[in-house]
């Protein structure tokens, strides 16, 4: 999550007083990514020389198949992470910008005077923050952990009703 502020007017509504950025966390790094896949293939070569030496040298061919599913596994989650969203808040509202993976982008414009942040509890499941507007709940940083939607909640909150006052 990141947090900034900005005058820029790139809301259709009103001057921009306030920006946060979700964007999903990644505790592995590029580098370290490949770091691991190095360290794994040397650790399948000395396993698969140590199987064909005995004579089991179909093992090769499944450990190798391994590294492969684990290499696009991780491929695939850093592409998801690529994806972030973007909290205008403006004095009439806030804007909320989806970014895909894929770069793609959707925009919703939200009226201050019915909105708010709540996190909502799910029976078995992760907790849903949503931005509640007329009654209808449009989810925010699915991919946050609860520590940090209940802290984004109380941001939120406080964004828009300093926002409010300003209008």
């Amino acid at each position: 999550m990141s947090h900034s502020h900005s005058a820029t007017n790139t809301s259709v509504t009103s001057p921009i007083l306030d920006v946060i950025t979700l964007f999903p966390h990644r505790s592995l790094s590029q580098r370290g990514f490949m770091i691991l896949v190095f360290c794994l293939a040397s650790l399948a070569f000395v396993i698969g020389l140590g199987f064909f030496l005995i004579g089991a040298w179909p093992v090769i061919g499944f450990m190798g198949l391994e590294l492969l599913v684990l290499y696009v596994v991780f491929r695939l989650n850093y592409r998801d992470g690529k994806a972030s969203e973007q909290l205008l808040i403006h004095q009439k509202g806030l804007d909320l910008i989806r970014i895909s993976a894929k770069g793609t982008q959707e925009r919703q414009t939200f009226e201050s005077h019915w909105l708010a942040a709540e996190v909502v509890p799910q029976k078995g499941k992760r907790n849903r923050l949503v931005l509640r507007h007329h009654h209808h709940d449009h989810e925010i940083g699915a991919f946050l952990p609860p520590s940090e939607k209940k802290e984004l909640k109380k941001l939120i909150n406080e964004r828009i009703a300093a926002a409010r006052l300003q209008s």
